[in-house]
């Protein structure tokens, strides 16, 4: 991978993770196992699809 597309790479996966943490809820985000199940299902619903 070029350094050019690297670097695109992470702006666009800081991008994605800043949105979908915007759309977490807050409460279930305090414990790991909340984090766990938080991000599974956003991955389920938002990530695996596309």
């Amino acid at each position: 991978m070029t350094p050019e597309h690297e670097q695109a790479l992470k702006v666009h996966l800081q991008a994605i993770a800043q949105i979908l943490y915007d759309e977490s809820d807050p409460e279930a985000m305090k414990t790991l196992e909340g984090i766990e199940l938080t991000v599974r299902q956003q991955l389920q619903k938002h990530v695996s699809p596309e």
